[in-house]
């Protein structure tokens, strides 16, 4: 028998999304298989809708947002209780091809000292268009790309690279049990690459598998973020560089804050003021040692989703709407 896959998805509304995620999961065609669904307080009434059609999951209630990481978490654990060789964390604004899970699973037993397999990550509205196939990391200077260099045919090898994005990756139960869950400090964006990095360092490889494709939303996730998306960009990557980063932390200190006030002058005027405001409150909240969930009013629940290539930590605010409102999604 194959191996045991749990697929882990955390929900905040969005239900037209997950339903067609979980319709592409079902018809995977992987024979040992179980799905989690964790909510993170959604409004909208995905949870009785899922329930209603009678998909066969496991939903577990956050009960309030504990944003990504906080709900991934709670995914975790239920996969372990539920006897996961492998994990597939997935977002649900995501579709994948027939045979995806088996091309993860069958790369990641050919390789036994891979922590994590992954997918190369297409755009939905644009399919011929890569968004995720590997990425870099510049760690004195706080930095983590996707690297668009990277178009690997279908038949090619899994290769290595430098982390892997938290929107789809099949991770090894042991490797887990080895590094720890996600930090939950970051709440969202920044906690893949922290990840990848911390299985890296304890001796396990990150592995592409070209064979496997899906397909991401990516407009969807980045427009929840586009009043926030610099707060928490500044916050976590420094907090990351304050991880890893050693004696160049204060280097990569001035890069990210400089790249985030570089990204708002070339903003629009009224962009400009709240990527400027939500820097300095990012920086402010790395300093003080302020993380998790962002305290304010008004709390968006989605993750970030820069445009390929593009560095994580200077998100030029003003091309995520446009990127949103071209999509013409939400």
């Amino acid at each position: 028998m194959k191996p045991k896959v749990v697929v882990v998805i955390v929900i905040w509304n969005g239900l037209e999304d997950t339903l067609e995620c979980l319709r592409s999961l079902l018809q995977d065609g992987y024979p040992n298989l179980e799905i989690v669904l964790v909510d993170n307080g959604s409004t909208d009434g995905s949870v009785e809708v899922i329930r209603e059609k009678q998909f066969p999951v496991h939903v577990i209630s956050a009960g309030s947002n504990l944003g990504f990481t906080g709900g991934n978490n709670l995914g975790l654990a239920e996969a372990q209780r539920l006897g996961a060789r492998y994990v597939f964390l997935l977002n649900n604004d995501t579709t994948l091809e027939k045979g995806v899970i088996r091309s993860l699973v069958d790369a990641a037993e050919a390789h036994p000292s891979s922590g994590i397999v992954a997918p190369v990550m297409h755009y939905y509205d644009t399919p011929s268009d890569i968004w995720f196939a590997g990425g870099r990391l510049a760690i004195r200077k706080g930095e983590a790309t996707h690297d668009q260099s990277l178009h690997p045919s279908r038949d090619a090898a899994p290769y290595p690279t430098a982390w892997v994005s938290g929107c789809a990756m099949l991770v090894r139960a042991v490797a887990i049990e080895h590094v720890g869950g996600l930090d939950d400090r970051f709440y969202l964006t920044w906690e893949d690459v922290d990840w990848s990095l911390r299985m890296k360092r304890a001796g396990w490889f990150l592995l592409v598998v070209p064979k496997a494709r899906i397909f991401h939303k990516c407009a969807k996730s980045g427009e929840k973020l586009k009043n926030i998306g610099s707060y928490y960009a500044v916050r976590n990557s420094l907090l990351f560089a304050s991880k890893h980063s050693g004696a160049h932390y204060w280097r990569a200190m001035v890069n990210i804050v400089f790249g985030h006030l570089r990204a708002g002058l070339r903003s629009r005027h009224g962009n400009r003021m709240r990527v400027f405001s939500t820097t300095f409150e990012g920086l402010l909240a790395h300093l003080l040692g302020r993380y998790g969930r962002r305290t304010e009013k008004k709390q968006d629940a989605g993750r970030s989703c820069p445009p390929s290539g593009e560095s994580l930590l200077r998100i030029d605010v003003e091309r995520v709407e446009k990127d949103a409102a071209r999509a013409g999604k939400q």
